[in-house]
């Protein structure tokens, strides 16, 4: 048994230094997303853990296809079980319990699945593009160390930079010519377009929603119930939370902002929410990560990892537990 185990561990090592070996891209964890206590942490997380580290656990997880759940940072059952899954398919030990071994391999995973993804994509992508595939792109490129900027799903020179060191670094041969052809006159229209975006990020929800019926948004917002939840998503194809948001307040002429911590800096707080007002809780972040519209009897509707737009009540433990507060559009 001893053998076995101490060849496994050379056979893990070996897998590491081939990856290292074989990809022009030193494989690390990204030093935003882990501080030296987090690595410390995912190499010993089981059921029960709390904490940052089960968040990049649960969204490199489901970047590999193994967790289907909302990412939190209570390592649950469904961790568990994902956990267990991937180590069942890798022919490891499978205690569902996240160690050394385990995580190497995730991160391989990952690291494959996010070079295959540019090399899929990256030629078809243009300057001044903005799109939920750009935005995964973005993903990919940041894991690899090459982007450094925000993900937001528009290709600017930050963006056609990393992509360009990566055809660079890894030898590839695509034809990233797309993002050469408008780029001067784009890149203007794209800072005036920001300018603006950033006034009417701060302004356009004093402005404009004196005169909208609650009783309309919410109508609005539950003819989507059951679309399913894409990270980035802003269209009926698929939201995020606060990309639902912003569609739904949009076809009412309101303009927020994109992000959920935006969203809460620009609104009203109050003591108790009303029909039509916002309730934010803190989920996988300190401070607000999460945002629906409530429409009345302790429910809101939001856009949720597990089951898209959905309708949840407040006094649930998961929701009640991690209450922010309520604001109101309207001053």
């Amino acid at each position: 048994m001893v053998k076995r185990k101490r060849a496994r561990n050379v056979m893990i090592s070996a897998m590491a230094g081939s990856l290292a070996l074989s990809s022009p891209f030193v494989f690390h964890v990204p030093t935003d997303a882990y501080t030296k206590e987090q690595i410390k942490e995912l190499q010993q997380l089981s059921y029960g853990d709390h904490g940052e580290s089960v968040v990049q656990l649960h969204r490199k997880l489901k970047t590999v296809d193994y967790y289907p759940g909302e990412v939190t940072d209570h390592y649950n059952a469904l961790t568990e079980y994902a956990v267990k899954s991937f180590q069942v398919d890798q022919n490891i030990k499978a205690n569902g319990e996240l160690n050394q071994e385990t995580m190497q391999l995730i991160d391989h995973m990952v690291h494959d699945k996010y070079i295959s993804l540019i090399e899929k994509h990256g030629e078809q992508i243009a300057f001044g593009e903005q799109s939920s595939k750009v935005k995964q792109i973005q993903q990919a490129l940041s894991f690899l160390g090459l982007y450094h900027d925000n993900v937001d799903g528009h290709v600017g020179q930050n963006t056609k930079k990393a992509l360009k060191a990566f055809n660079q670094i890894s030898d590839q041969s695509m034809d990233l010519s797309n993002l050469d052809a408008i780029a001067t006159s784009q890149t203007t229209t794209n800072n005036q377009n920001s300018g603006t975006q950033n006034q009417s990020n701060q302004s356009s929800i004093q402005l404009t929603t004196a005169s909208v019926s609650h009783d309309n948004v919410i109508a609005t917002a539950k003819e989507y119930l059951g679309t399913p939840y894409r990270w980035g998503g802003q269209s009926p194809s698929g939201f995020d939370c606060s990309g639902f948001l912003q569609y739904v307040f949009s076809q009412h002429d309101i303009s927020v902002p994109r992000t959920v911590n935006d969203i809460w800096n620009v609104t009203s707080p109050v003591s108790q929410p009303s029909v039509g007002d916002l309730v934010f809780f803190e989920t996988y972040k300190p401070g607000p990560s999460h945002a629906g519209i409530y429409i009345g009897d302790g429910q809101f509707i939001h856009a949720g990892l597990s089951n898209g737009v959905t309708i949840s009540n407040m006094s649930e433990q998961y929701w009640d537990s991690r209450y922010l507060g309520a604001r109101s559009v309207n001053q």
